[in-house]
């Protein structure tokens, strides 16, 4: 852009409006000026030149005659760019106190901005590598830039009004006919023996050919960029038969909601026309004001700022499966990319399937009623393979183990996947929550008991869990809890592998695999004389540590869609979760650990009213009840400096997620770390 400071001249010859015309054309001749300034009193009201005055002189005869000046002139700010306007000869810059600082003629300012424009293209010719070369209509070098120059090996000296025609070794009939209007595009020819390539096109002055205009290049490059242009055109032919093959549309709308990309299988159907490109500059409101469809999932996506599902329906009554993606350049939309498939196709496709899917049923059911009854171990993270790695090794032997974990890691899912992966797995496998059977009934449940063993028993006796368990394995969940007097009984158990019923007198040998778990440290318990040490150390054979949901954030997405799949499945729904809402759920501290997860994800599965959940659902549900229960105003009251430092940078952080709704941004616009900003909102 240039700005009229640039061409601007320094005022050097002014002449009062009162002058005569011998006074003005004196300064004009000792300035050697052609053109001067009219000033009142140092206002700039016109200008004359040497050419007016001297109409002037002829007219009256009158050297002494008050001049006449023109008053076409305008004041323009100097760092304004440079502009033409008609009906005006003379410019004049002001500074920003409307002072002038100087003047140009339109005239001198069309010719100056044309140098220096030519000056810049050939800059941006020179810094391309491009060459360029014009003649006039009998083939003359006219114009060589520096670039052309430098590929030839030639000055601009020896090229300068010298016949191109037979200088290049090119096909001549081809010079000829682009002074008829024809233009050749990258054309091999020679000069001094280099290789070049180009385009020659006629060169239009006033809208008539008056030469030609030679644009090239060093023909290595020029070849290595057409191989360029034809590797990305096969890439592009290729993938538009790959998309077309899938039957799939792809729709490339910018964040203007025009269409700018139609790409894979046109759904002419949909549409209502045979050519896609009438489709190409279309914009979606019109389409959609027009009927063409409904609704529009654009706006749709434009709206969430997220991945959009919908079906659309079209005035001719078709109907398509559409799934919208934003595109973000540096947190802007810069455009989004619509996935289409007829839904006609789409049900023949499903009919294909639920006939296979016939044939399969029963097995189906079967897998059903066997993953009901086994829990799976859902994970993604290095530290969860490594210690699954761990409980296949373990599972294959009978030692006894010890699940230790925070409530709700998922310690029976562990028990399940050891008894599972075990040689007992088409054995019993049995859970008992010592902490949830009433002191008084444990033994009779864990050991069975006789006849008439005690007031209200049944007449037959009852074997206990223990026996039901033989030959598979036994839970024994939150072992802490159990009675001291039956940590007695259990332990001899343990040792002499036989269980003796309530009321009776018979040993009853069994072969159980023991799985003890606990959430409290049963080292701790020991020592506070709470937990027999013999017992501990008979169940503590091979420890395994459970670690909590926060120490392997990389779990938590996928267990979240797991959960989500559940409920979908049971439900009969299609809800999705959005990338921006599982990074607000992989960024909280989930003290309840995966229980925690599996009851929020429920939560947000029931009260939300898309079929999308955003990130603003999940911030909603896990942070409302800490904001509420910690409202406290900005700092009005004394209190301890560090107290107030803590509840100031609270308030930041609570701003800063209402503002921006993930933790990374945050941490981005705080300029802290995106584990300090989760720490501090999980401590609150």
């Amino acid at each position: 852009m240039i700005v009229w400071k640039e061409i601007l001249q320094s005022i050097q010859t002014t002449v009062d409006q009162n002058s005569t015309i011998q006074r003005a054309l004196e300064i004009l001749h000792e300035s050697q000026q052609n053109i001067s300034l009219v000033c009142d009193q140092d206002i700039v009201v016109g200008y004359v030149n040497i050419s007016f005055l001297l109409q002037q002189l002829q007219k009256s005869q009158d050297l002494h005659q008050t001049i006449e000046y023109y008053q076409n002139i305008l004041k323009v700010p100097r760092f304004n760019p440079v502009e033409f306007y008609h009906n005006i000869s003379v410019v004049l810059g002001v500074d920003l106190n409307g002072n002038v600082t100087g003047f140009c003629t339109m005239e001198q300012a069309r010719s100056i901005v044309n140098q220096l424009e030519l000056e810049q293209i050939n800059r941006i010719f020179n810094g391309a590598e491009i060459g360029i070369i014009t003649t006039d209509a009998d083939f003359n070098v006219t114009f060589i830039n520096e670039m052309a120059e430098n590929i030839l090996g030639l000055s601009s000296s020896f090229l300068l009004y010298r016949n191109y025609k037979t200088l290049l070794d090119t096909n001549k009939k081809n010079l000829e006919e682009v002074l008829s209007g024809k233009q050749f595009v990258c054309v091999d020819c020679s000069l001094n023996y280099k290789h070049i390539i180009g385009n020659f096109s006629p060169l239009m002055i006033e809208g008539k050919i008056s030469g030609i205009v030679h644009i090239f290049g060093q023909g290595v490059q020029w070849e290595r960029a057409v191989q360029e242009l034809e590797f990305v055109r096969d890439i592009s032919e290729d993938l538009q038969a790959i998309y077309s093959s899938s039957y799939e549309q792809i729709l490339v709308v910018n964040s203007e909601g025009n269409i700018i990309r139609l790409a894979g299988t046109f759904l002419k159907s949909f549409w209502g026309t045979e050519d896609s490109q009438l489709m190409i500059g279309r914009n979606v409101k019109e389409l959609e004001e027009e009927g063409i469809f409904t609704p529009n999932v654009f706006d749709l996506c434009k709206n969430k700022r997220a991945k959009v599902f919908s079906i659309q329906e079209t005035l001719y009554g078709r109907k398509i499966w559409s799934v919208a993606n934003p595109v973000f350049h540096e947190g802007k939309l810069e455009k989004i990319v619509i996935v289409s498939q007829d839904i006609d196709r789409l049900g023949k496709k499903l009919g294909m399937v639920q006939t296979k899917s016939d044939e399969l049923n029963q097995e189906l059911n079967e897998l059903i009623e066997q993953s009901d009854r086994k829990k799976k171990l859902i994970y993604r993270s290095r530290l969860m393979e490594n210690l699954v790695d761990e409980m296949k090794r373990i599972a294959s032997v009978h030692s006894t183990v010890m699940l230790i974990g925070e409530s709700g890691v998922g310690k029976e899912v562990f028990a399940h996947a050891i008894h599972d992966y075990s040689q007992r797995k088409t054995q019993p496998f049995i859970r008992v929550n010592c902490g949830a059977i009433p002191e008084n009934l444990i033994e009779s449940e864990l050991f069975g008991y006789e006849k008439g063993a005690f007031t209200g028993a049944d007449q037959k006796g009852k074997p206990g869990l223990f026996e039901m368990a033989n030959g598979g394995t036994l839970l024994l969940d939150e072992i802490s809890e159990l009675p001291p007097n039956m940590q007695v009984k259990l332990l001899r158990v343990l040792q002499e592998r036989e269980v003796v019923r309530v009321g009776g007198i018979k040993t009853i040998p069994i072969d159980v695999r023991i799985i003890a778990s606990a959430n409290r440290d049963l080292r701790e318990l020991v020592q506070q004389n709470l937990f027999r040490e013999d017992l501990y150390y008979r169940l503590n054979v091979i420890p395994i540590r459970i670690p909590p949901l926060r120490e392997r954030p990389e779990d938590i997405a996928s267990l979240s869609m797991h959960f989500l799949q559940q409920f979908n499945q049971e439900y009969i729904k299609n809800k999705s979760l959005s990338l921006d809402a599982l990074e607000v759920l992989e960024n909280y501290n989930w003290p309840g650990n995966v229980r925690e997860l599996q009851n929020i994800i429920e939560r947000l599965f029931v009260t939300s009213r898309e079929n999308f959940i955003d990130q603003d659902d999940v911030l909603s549900i896990l942070y409302t009840d800490i904001r509420e229960k910690k409202g406290k105003p900005m700092i009005f009251e004394i209190m301890p400096l560090k107290e107030a430092v803590a509840e100031l940078e609270r308030q930041l952080i609570d701003l800063a997620l209402r503002k921006y709704g993930t933790a990374a941004k945050v941490s981005q616009i705080l300029g802290v770390s995106q584990a300090t900003i989760s720490r501090r909102i999980n401590n609150r």
